[in-house]
């Protein structure tokens, strides 16, 4: 695991698959960063929203990746990171719109991003976990 991921990614929220925590941390401490220029501009900081949203979608994209290489079926898990990707790129633009605040937008993210991991990904990770231990 990343030297990130002890100050991000709270033990709870491991999944024991490497590349997926060492994401997992990274993007919480985007989100980390994200929230300290919120705060020191009092506004959306439009570069760094859109790297966050870069970052999930590369990071929705290896949980898949690394699914279908263990042949297990992604297409529930996918539909939620899709309606999550579609949620959060709404909220930017709303935010970006002047219809929301920045922190709502923050918040949201945290929120979903914990139950994610929490709700979905741990199961991933066993699921992972247990295709790998099948193939040795």
């Amino acid at each position: 695991m990343s030297a990130v991921a002890p100050a991000f990614l709270p033990e709870a929220l491991h999944i024991d698959v490497p590349e997926i925590d060492n994401q997992h941390a990274a993007l919480f401490a985007r989100l980390a960063n994200l929230k300290a220029l919120c705060i020191a501009a009092n506004a959306l900081p439009v570069v760094e929203a859109e790297a966050l949203m870069l970052a999930l979608r590369e990071h929705c994209a290896t949980e898949e990746r690394l699914a279908t290489a263990a042949g297990l079926d992604f297409s529930l898990h996918a539909v939620k990171h899709g309606k999550m990707l579609k949620s959060i790129a709404k909220t930017l633009a709303d935010v970006q719109a002047g219809k929301m605040d920045v922190f709502s937008l923050i918040r949201f993210v945290e929120y979903w991003f914990e139950r994610h991991i929490s709700e979905e990904d741990k199961n991933l990770g066993r699921h992972l976990q247990q295709a790998q231990a099948a193939q040795q």
